[in-house]
């Protein structure tokens, strides 16, 4: 009698949590940034714990970049703004609509050389979950780039460029110093003009790492990883 021995792989961890399998694949960066047909994405192992409100982040995300001013006019940007607009109709979307509609302001605006342009019409943008989708992403592109998970003893970083012109002038040139140095590598793009980044290995700890995003050529992120002490 034959005996069968069927061999069970198990499934890889999580890239985000490590402790449960990945059960599922988190497209990197996130696919709603582009329209159809989507260029190769990165994919990675990830838990049903750690997926559940990513969908959430990535839809605030690409709403709230693809409506901002500056943004190169591209194919996947146009799609992703028309979509943001759709959903200020559907009955569905009432808190992002409400949310939207109370944070529009009008505002001031200057040239680089400080002259006074006009009122212009602006909305409050939350960084806080901008920077989540842009952890979540520098975790994704660290173990497709190192093939190895970022380190639990490790943290992730992340500021928003354009985040920091209010919080006083040497912080705001110390983040960009930071981002000068990260874009200073080898560029990768996702799509055409959609979604490029840029990583740097620092000197010192294993695992720093520093990192440039750039979405729709008009929106810049900077992150970095390095032990959380």
């Amino acid at each position: 009698m034959n005996i069968i021995v069927t061999k069970i792989i198990p499934k890889p961890a999580c890239i985000y949590c490590g402790a449960r399998e990945g059960t599922t694949r988190d497209h990197i960066p996130p696919k709603s940034l582009f329209s159809m047909p989507r260029p190769n994405l990165v994919t990675v192992p990830c838990c049903d714990v750690c997926r559940e409100g990513q969908s959430l982040d990535d839809e605030y995300f690409v709403r709230m970049i693809s409506m901002r001013r500056g943004i190169v006019d591209s194919a996947s940007a146009k799609a992703a703004r028309n979509s943001a607009l759709r959903a200020l109709t559907k009955p569905n979307k009432g808190g992002f609509t409400r949310a939207l509609l109370d944070s529009v302001k009008e505002i001031a605006v200057y040239s680089h050389g400080g002259i006074y342009l006009g009122q212009a019409t602006s909305y409050y943008v939350d960084l806080r979950r901008l920077c989540n989708v842009i952890a979540r992403t520098t975790r994704g592109l660290y173990f497709h780039e190192f093939k190895m998970r970022l380190p639990d003893d490790h943290r992730c970083g992340t500021y928003a460029i354009d985040g920091f012109a209010s919080v006083g002038s040497e912080l705001d040139s110390k983040v960009r110093e930071m981002w000068s140095h990260a874009v200073s590598g080898k560029r990768r793009d996702f799509g055409h003009r959609v979604f490029s980044y840029w990583v740097q290995k620092l000197d010192g700890p294993e695992a720093a790492t520093l990192w440039g995003f750039l979405v729709y050529e008009g929106v810049a992120f900077v992150a970095f990883t390095g032990p959380s002490s």
